[in-house]
């Protein structure tokens, strides 16, 4: 054991030292701030150096890149460098790898090939979607049906739904999933769904998986599905693979995909497996955490860090316009806060989803004095091979000891972007460069000081070069991967962009964020602002073409909503901005939708009434500044 690791073990709390000791299966269901992503790599660390063999691995599936890329980070300054070992990667790529590579041929399932990996941005994708509607008599437009008939598809493939029923929806997923197989063509649903194919009906192929893989650690287990879900009950059951699930069903943001928190839940209730959770919040004041749970509607017994003497702050902002009102009394608050000494990394900006809201937001801070970064900005590509080279971004721009870095997990060291240059080069097929040629020839591209204002374009025709990126793209298997460098190219010199441009959704130095409830999950930041609490913006109403109105949310959409509004308020440290309105306008030439202010901040306001009341006035850490 490192003495690193030694170090960091001696100083988790008592409920994250029994996670890390527990010997069997176990689930962690981890409230906001609880340190998960901390006690998890001292779950891996420990487990990889004193309760597996050295013949043997480990699997982390995470459900991102990035969440992948933060545990290598952690445990590479633990000194926990296990090589290959150590399977850490979304739960499509592990099963790519542990098991449809080397096992699937042996069935009669061949593995991806070049350009074989599409998702359902791809054209093939949308045409045979298109081309199974069809066929059943379905006539809906596939663009509006994308996630239904993923949540179709997972279900499927566990097991959930039957396939032989009347439903022309079933039929046409089955449908898409054969043409796909038909086509030789793959996505990341099929990757894990002919994963667990092989390994319920390959009972030899799950043994080998769980002698490779004896333990599996399974990050925002909440968030991934019916067929993961499948895939680790048989592992376990079957294989007897261990299991570590960490996740928090409160914070379950994808339903709309297949994902429920009663997947982690039901783990807690199987034999072979122990629930510890942890309930200390070391990110929020005790006021954020009281608050948190009102939005919920439900006590959870989650508790402030102890330590911690200030209460943070809940400051409610009524304004009596539509949404434009919203995003005015945003740059108001981002002045005031500025003046006041907060950085602008130090805030974010948090919507919903697509809409109005974002629309005037955008407008706003365009107009503003500040600069910001939207995370959402689709002029960037995306995919494994975008993800390497904003991660190479980062650390140009961090420097070679990236100090200043508030959080320095978001900058990878050389080591593990070597490593992540290995993995794309192998998943293109091209030969592994031998010793120590790696390093030395991303150390050059990467540790010059003046990386950080450098045109884009000109950077990437530099690493490029040094690294013969155009060959790693030209032989993914994913589809996307054989068009970024050109689209970075091209989005480069469209609008000017700098290297820093491109890392700032990493380092967020000096910008303020505006981001999605959804992509600020995991994260934190001292000041959390949330503009467009008004009902039919958050919870969000459909609108519903025979009325012509907008309706009613659904028991789940609401139940939905109401986590990603929780997940919302929990991702600040210091202080939470709830700006409220009572209509808003959907479009410019209809009248105001009068649905009064959202509900879920209505059951914080009200929680910030009560408490009053019992403090005979004391607010006890709650401010208005109206």
């Amino acid at each position: 054991m490192s003495r690193a690791l030694a170090t960091e073990l001696a100083s988790l709390n008592d409920a994250q030292r029994k996670v890390v000791a527990h010997s069997g299966s176990l689930v962690v269901r981890a409230g906001p701030g609880s340190g998960k992503t901390r006690t998890l790599v001292a779950k891996v660390g420990d487990l990889l150096g004193a309760r597996i063999s050295p013949r043997q691995g480990l699997a982390a599936i995470t459900y991102t890149r990035q969440a992948a890329r933060e545990i290598r980070v952690r445990l590479d300054r633990l000194g926990i460098r296990p090589g290959r070992r150590l399977a850490c990667g979304t739960v499509h790529g592990w099963c790519l790898a542990a098991v449809l590579r080397p096992y699937g041929p042996l069935v009669g399932i061949s593995a991806p090939t070049q350009g074989a990996v599409i998702d359902d941005g791809d054209d093939k994708w949308l045409a045979l979607l298109q081309r199974s509607f069809t066929e059943v008599g379905l006539r809906n437009q596939v663009e509006y049906e994308k996630a239904k008939i993923t949540k179709l598809r997972r279900e499927i493939a566990a097991g959930y739904v039957e396939v032989g029923e009347a439903n022309p929806m079933v039929e046409a997923a089955v449908r898409f999933d054969e043409h796909l197989l038909a086509e030789g063509l793959w996505d990341f649903d099929a990757m894990v769904a002919r994963t667990l194919a092989i390994v319920r009906d390959e009972p030899t192929v799950a043994r080998l998986v769980a002698d490779r893989y004896p333990w599996l650690v399974v990050d925002e287990y909440q968030d991934l599905g019916p067929v993961l879900h499948e895939l680790v009950l048989t592992l376990h059951d079957e294989a007897g693979a261990g299991v570590a699930a960490f996740g928090d069903p409160d914070q379950s943001l994808m339903g709309f995909t297949g994902a429920d928190p009663l997947y982690l839940n039901e783990l807690t209730e199987l034999p072979g497996f122990r629930d510890l959770p942890l309930t200390v919040n070391y990110r929020c004041g005790r006021a954020i955490v009281a608050a948190s749970e009102a939005a919920l509607r439900d006590e959870r017994g989650y508790e402030a860090d102890p330590r911690r003497d200030d209460t943070g702050t809940i400051e409610p902002i009524a304004v009596t316009g539509g949404l434009e009102s919203h995003a005015a009394a945003v740059i108001r608050k981002l002045e005031e806060l500025v003046a006041a000494g907060v950085p602008e990394h130090h805030i974010v900006v948090l919507y919903p989803r697509k809409g109005p809201l974002l629309d005037d937001l955008t407008a706003a801070l365009a107009q503003s004095r500040f600069e910001y970064v939207h995370e959402r900005d689709e002029r960037l590509p995306q995919g494994p091979l975008a993800d390497f080279l904003r991660a190479c971004a980062a650390r140009a721009v961090a420097g070679y000891q990236p100090l200043g870095v508030e959080d320095t997990t978001a900058v990878s060291p050389l080591g593990e972007l070597c490593e992540e240059y290995k993995r794309l080069r192998e998943s293109s097929g091209l030969e592994p460069l031998r010793g120590r040629s790696v390093e030395r020839l991303l150390a050059t591209s990467l540790n010059d000081t003046d990386s950080a204002d450098r045109p884009l374009g000109e950077w990437l025709v530099g690493l490029s070069s040094a690294i013969n990126l155009p060959a790693v793209a030209a032989g993914s298997p994913a589809a996307k991967d054989r068009y970024v460098l050109k689209a970075f190219y091209e989005v480069a010199e469209r609008h000017s962009l700098t290297v820093r441009d491109i890392a700032t959704g990493t380092l967020r130095a000096g910008k303020i964020t505006l981001t999605t409830y959804h992509s600020a999950k995991g994260r934190e930041w001292p000041v959390v602002i949330m503009p467009g609490l008004v009902d039919g913006i958050m919870p969000r109403r459909p609108w519903d073409k025979w009325s012509r109105t907008f309706a009613e949310p659904s028991p789940p959409d609401l139940a939905q909503d109401r986590r990603s509004f929780y997940v919302g308020l929990t991702r600040a440290k210091d202080a939470v901005v709830m700006i409220t309105g009572t209509y808003w306008v959907s479009r410019r030439d209809r009248p105001p939708n009068f649905y009064g202010v959202s509900r879920f901040a209505e059951d914080v306001l009200t929680h910030i009434d009560r408490v009053e009341k019992q403090e005979d006035g004391d607010r006890g850490g709650y401010r208005s500044l109206e």
